[in-house]
């Protein structure tokens, strides 16, 4: 018969163990160090975000824009949109690019082997022609192409039509077109806000010389009002779950990828929305098709080769230009984008671990890579064993309940801290919650998204690693969208 005394003589028993004592005291240690370090790398990210995001005011970048569009000084774009299965909504994207401000503008839309009608509607709705186009094709390899279409109405639309080969294999086809020295990537069910390549290009132009690559911010335009492929007014999700990423998306973007970009150590330019400059793109081989994370693989591509040439250069981050994107709004999508997020980001410090700690490498392989590890790998390992710890040392009697609830309280205060702090400094820069329920709610979530939802993102992370090094073969798969018209009603 089961007795209440038997496990506490186990729980006894295992406690006066000495080699589960050290394995835990080791582990202990190790996740305090781990922990530590993680929370010096975000306390140093919000002052140098700050400072970064004031060296301009918001009337400064909007006056350059406007210059920039009037002297047309902004060099030529090409934007590359790979398309797959988008028939329903092909026309409203395309025709938002071409309304984008920018004065020499090239649009690239590759079908990447739909199974259905998007390549028929893209001919129809847009008077295409079949044409030929002289591409660069030696340094860049693609799955076939069956057939290169230019509009009547608009000629500075190109339509590719390709046999499927994945989101990569569609850029790099695009690629092949580019004739333009810069080009930009974004997906073709995302929106670009109408000076999103003014204000992005910017970089650019003040130092054309050095600067490779830029990125933007990508929003959440769940719940936003959309007219015309154009976001009219910012309102909150109402879907709790796209709320709280609002959260996270602030704090991903404006504090850790401003500061790392001020620092020169910016590892990740969202496949949403990127600038590249096409002679190094095309110098490095393009996107790699065989991984998941083909964004984060390009910048760590790019920065390689001008390391290794020894050419001075620089990527940036833009805060302000924004590409808008559906965010997931079940937790069966969530996981599964997080989950391959984390894939992807292995496979790349897989591929080119042999970049950490090299002086060679400079501050990428000295300081960039090695923070990467920590707080992208190692530090979801951590914070997971770390609440496992807790409980165990509860159980066990190590730890006594006031304590215990001193912890973890400092713990939860250190994230609640973070969160707010990025929420200011988003809302004293970028002020895109103008509606006072919309920033008292916000607020909130900034508090509350520390209390399960993000150690549900650490538990995918790990899930990640997990599938990572048991080798599942790498796919993005699909999420669920509803699409910008149900983002449109009030």
């Amino acid at each position: 018969m089961f007795e209440w005394s038997d496990i506490a003589g186990w729980v006894d028993a295992v406690a006066a163990n000495p080699t589960f004592v050290t394995a835990i005291l080791w582990i202990t240690v190790t996740v305090v160090i781990v922990g530590a370090m993680q929370n010096l790398v975000y306390a140093w990210a919000l002052p140098h975000a700050w400072i970064e995001l004031n060296r301009r005011s918001q009337r400064e970048d909007d006056s350059v824009c406007w210059e920039n569009m009037r002297s047309r000084a902004a060099p030529p774009i090409s934007v590359i949109v790979p398309a797959y299965n988008e028939g329903a909504t092909i026309r409203d994207n395309v025709m938002a690019l071409l309304s984008l401000q920018y004065p020499d503008l090239r649009i690239i839309v590759v079908n990447d082997g739909s199974s259905d009608d998007t390549a028929e509607r893209m001919v129809r709705e847009f008077d295409m022609i079949e044409t030929y186009v002289v591409r660069e094709a030696e340094t860049i390899s693609h799955k076939p192409i069956r057939g290169i279409y230019r509009s009547y109405a608009h000629p500075s639309l190109l339509f590719i039509d390709k046999e499927n080969g994945k989101k990569a294999d569609a850029i790099n086809v695009g690629l092949t077109c580019v004739r333009t020295p810069l080009f930009c990537v974004i997906d073709a069910d995302s929106l670009l806000e109408p000076t999103a390549l003014l204000q992005a290009v910017r970089p650019f132009t003040e130092d054309p010389g050095n600067v490779i690559a830029v990125g933007g911010t990508v929003g959440i335009v769940n719940g936003c009002k959309v007219r015309n492929g154009s976001v009219e007014e910012y309102r909150l999700p109402t879907n709790m779950l796209a709320r709280l990423q609002v959260v996270e998306y602030i704090r991903a973007y404006l504090m850790a990828r401003t500061a790392a970009s001020r620092k020169g150590s910016l590892l990740l330019i969202s496949g949403a929305f990127g600038i590249f400059r096409r002679d190094i793109a095309v110098a490095v081989g393009g996107y790699d098709t065989t991984t998941v994370g083909e964004d984060m693989e390009l910048v760590i591509k790019m920065h390689r080769h001008m390391l290794e040439h020894e050419a001075p250069y620089t990527i940036r981050y833009v805060p302000e230009p924004v590409c808008w994107t559906e965010a997931p709004e079940s937790f069966k999508f969530l996981s599964n984008q997080r989950t391959r997020w984390q894939r992807g980001a292995l496979e790349c410090l897989a591929r080119h671990r042999s970049l950490l700690f090299r002086p060679r490498y400079k501050r990428l392989g000295m300081v960039t890579l090695p923070t990467f590890v920590l707080v992208d790998l190692i530090s979801p390992i951590a914070e997971t064993l770390g609440y496992a710890l807790l409980v165990i040392f509860l159980i066990l009697g190590w730890l006594q309940p006031a304590f215990f609830m001193a912890i973890t309280g400092f713990v939860f205060s250190f994230g609640v801290l973070i969160s707010i702090l990025s929420l200011a400094l988003e809302q004293d820069e970028i002020q895109r919650f103008s509606r006072p329920r919309d920033l008292l709610a916000v607020l909130l979530l900034a508090i509350f998204e520390n209390f399960g939802y993000r150690q549900l993102n650490s538990l995918w992370r790990v899930k990640g690693l997990v599938q990572h090094f048991r080798g599942m073969t790498p796919t993005w798969g699909a999420m669920e969208r509803k699409g910008f018209a149900a983002s449109s009603e009030s």
